[in-house]
């Protein structure tokens, strides 16, 4: 039985419980989980496990998701596998539907779904914000540290602060998303439920771009003749998000701006500095240019207003500590 099939199963049967448009949402998250799955973790939806979950959770958390929308998206894949079991039992056509992953997470893995994180507790020992950003000067500075090939590497950061790009989103942006005529962005629905489009600054990154698209920095790359995507490698038909989250953590530790943040209980670390990182610079940048938070919240394609407001607080909180520095004498 193909995933469209099953998903169809699915919605019939949430549909009897469930509103129209609740149920709308909740297919939707498990086709986000499906393709994440095959993309992230190479598996089928059917080879799912508890740790694949976790590792889903902390990603949206790392990318600053709001606490209520990852625990909507985990309902909802937890609610597919309790649903896939049921209907299983009654028709042997289904395929071997494993345990349910949320089944397997401990208190502290489901502690992450109330917005309670090391990462928070970490900023809050130290004052930190709680969305570490860049300023302006900041990314010059991580554009001139940038490793080779360096012409991509400065356009790919400069895209994702000027266009506030989650790091999957640039990976996967085709040439056809970018009208140079416009100095805009297309970027579909892939974490957000409707497609969006950005200008960029044509005096910020024009000439980054037009060297890469036009005078063979693109061409420069093996697969770049058989790809539909912005930026091909050597190895593939577009760069991964991974990639790109490396090669920014590593430029920022070149270029003194890196730190740890916090540490997982399985010893990874929470880098101050990542791809995420860029995105909030933008965000803050935004918010310090004027644009109001609505609109923000449409330029990031978040789903929630209370995620994009969080920035605009940070703001506000700045401005107060900023506030501090004024005296009253002459």
């Amino acid at each position: 039985m193909d995933f469209d099939t099953v998903l169809s199963r699915y919605r019939k049967r949430r549909s009897r419980k469930s509103a129209e448009s609740t149920v709308d949402r909740y297919v939707r998250h498990i086709r986000n989980w499906r393709d994440w799955l095959t993309d992230a973790r190479g598996k089928q939806i059917w080879d799912a496990e508890s740790i694949d979950l976790l590792i889903f959770i902390e990603e949206l958390t790392d990318e600053d998701m709001a606490a209520t929308t990852i625990s909507q998206r985990v309902s909802a894949i937890s609610k597919f596998y309790q649903d896939m079991e049921k209907i299983a039992e009654m028709d042997g056509d289904m395929p071997d539907v494993p345990e349910n992953p949320y089944d397997g997470l401990d208190d502290e893995d489901k502690s992450l779904l109330r917005g309670d994180t090391k990462k928070k507790k970490a900023q809050q020992k130290t004052n930190g914000d709680e969305y570490p950003y860049l300023e302006p000067e900041k990314i010059a500075k991580l554009v001139e540290n940038v490793p080779a090939p360096r012409l991509r590497n400065e356009l790919l950061i400069k895209l994702l602060f000027n266009c506030g790009f989650r790091r999957g989103e640039l990976a996967k942006t085709k040439i056809e998303n970018v009208d140079r005529e416009d100095r805009s962005i297309f970027i579909p629905p892939r974490k957000s439920p409707e497609w969006r489009t950005v200008a960029y600054n044509e005096d910020y990154l024009g000439f980054q771009l037009d060297q890469w698209l036009d005078f063979g920095g693109r061409d420069s790359m093996t697969y770049a003749d058989e790809s539909e995507y912005l930026f091909p490698t050597n190895d593939s038909e577009h760069i991964s998000g991974a990639y790109i989250s490396q090669m920014i953590k590593e430029t920022a530790r070149k270029a003194g701006l890196q730190e740890v943040i916090a540490e997982y209980s399985d010893g990874r670390k929470q880098h101050k500095v990542t791809a995420h990182t860029l995105r909030h610079s933008f965000a803050m940048q935004a918010i310090n240019s004027g644009i109001d938070v609505k609109t923000l919240q449409t330029l990031l394609g978040h789903e929630e207003l209370d995620t994009t407001l969080i920035y605009l607080d940070q703001a506000k909180d700045e401005a107060k500590e900023s506030s501090r520095a004024f005296r009253p004498e002459v």
